[in-house]
């Protein structure tokens, strides 16, 4: 029987959608209703066209907007390296992410000591978190190398993939 000693986790969580989401979109429908109303209304001669090109645009980012609410980070670990891709609407997949095992500096629970040294650094930060209160978002912090800086990502692991990153960081994953 083969027996290998790779680790492989991979996972995929569903950001919920947060108020300000919400209100976005809600202004967004309210402003195109009103504007198709004052097109409709009180608009003559050249005001008319000027009118339809801003209802159109406006109506193209509100759909754009609405379109864009099934997303979700997976988060895939292989032998140490973590990858976080986005998915949107799971059908689109852009990867946001690559952080290799050498690089990782902290992977610390939100709220822990170790994760409120780096809340008033000014690093390059990557959300890809749940949003959801029911579970609880992690800080990572690295360095790299080919960028030349350091950056966290907000994300949130499973207690097997944080098993997991144990295997390769020990000393820097620190649980809440």
């Amino acid at each position: 029987m083969f027996e290998s000693n790779d680790t492989f986790v991979e996972e995929a969580v569903k950001v919920i959608e947060s108020p300000q989401d919400r209100a976005k979109k809600t202004g967004a429908l309210i402003a195109t209703m009103m504007l198709l109303f004052a097109t409709v209304s009180f608009s003559r001669g050249f005001l008319t066209v000027i009118m339809a090109i801003l209802l159109i645009v406006l109506a193209i980012l509100t759909i754009i907007l609405f379109m864009n609410k099934n997303i979700e980070y997976e988060y895939d670990y292989t032998n140490g390296s973590l990858e976080i891709a986005k998915i949107i609407d799971n059908s689109k997949r852009k990867k946001v992410v690559t952080i290799e095992p050498s690089e990782v500096k902290v992977v610390a629970a939100i709220g822990t000591n170790e994760s409120l040294k780096f809340d008033h650094v000014n690093l390059k930060t990557y959300d890809c978190s749940a949003h959801d209160e029911e579970q609880k978002d992690y800080i990572l912090v690295a360095h790299s190398e080919a960028k030349g800086n350091d950056f966290k990502v907000l994300f949130t692991p499973s207690d097997k993939l944080l098993t997991a990153m144990e295997k390769y960081n020990k000393r820097d994953i620190y649980r809440g």
